[in-house]
């Protein structure tokens, strides 16, 4: 077998493959034999190195086949990954579409209950303002009242005590009936009534705290019932 005739089984055996992979092929056994050659070996001997066209024929298909099933089996990995990530984001972007629906939906039902929770506070203030200001004012009006009883006692010892000793009043005296009390009596009932009005006027303070305690502790109730 001479060079013609090995290289004509290679181009033969090979004939299917990619044009740029088959004059590769050739042209690296080319270049061998021309190396070779001019070390001083004869076309016989090369051969018989590089062994049986046949055989060299075999073993390319054989890798080309493997390389070809490789890439055809990437290639449908490939495929499958690309369809698999596509009906992935299809998913993903279904579910971003239902939350961002479901969010619109809770902002917009959110804002209903609160102003249906606005208008039924409201309400409340207008249908219980009256009752409310009415029954703080009346418990106002009798402390108030149970304030001014010894307040007005004090200021009418206190008259009785000027009047004894010879004071008159923008020019009034003491009339006769209070005049015959005794002095000890007067002081007592000026001290007593002093005495009430002060208490009177610590409890009215109490009371006044208690009523604005009360009025906090209902609007915070009612706030925090609502979710206001």
């Amino acid at each position: 077998m001479n060079k013609m005739e090995f290289f004509k089984i290679l181009e033969e055996g090979l004939i299917d493959f990619p044009a740029h992979e088959l004059q590769e092929i050739l042209y690296d056994y080319k270049e061998h034999f021309s190396n070779a050659q001019s070390d001083g070996k004869t076309e016989e001997e090369i051969i018989e190195e590089l062994g049986d066209p046949y055989t060299i024929v075999n073993q390319y298909r054989s890798s080309y086949m493997q390389v070809s099933t490789s890439n055809t089996e990437y290639e449908d990995t490939y495929e499958e990954k690309e369809s698999n990530n596509k009906t992935y984001t299809s998913y993903d972007n279904d579910l971003n579409e239902k939350h961002s629906n479901n969010s619109t939906n809770n902002s917009s039902n959110s804002l209903i209950n609160t102003i249906l929770k606005i208008c039924m506070v409201v309400g409340l203030l207008i249908l219980f303002f009256p009752i409310v200001v009415a029954g703080f004012a009346t418990i106002f009006g009798v402390g108030i009242g149970l304030l001014a009883i010894p307040f007005a006692f004090s200021i009418s010892g206190i008259l009785m005590l000027l009047g004894k000793f010879g004071f008159t009043i923008l020019g009034f005296g003491v009339p006769a009936f209070f005049a015959d009390f005794p002095t000890s009596v007067t002081v007592l009932i000026t001290i007593g009534s002093v005495s009430a009005t002060l208490i009177c006027f610590i409890l009215l303070i109490y009371l006044i705290k208690f009523i604005v305690l009360i009025i906090k502790r209902l609007i915070n109730k009612l706030s925090n019932k609502e979710g206001i």
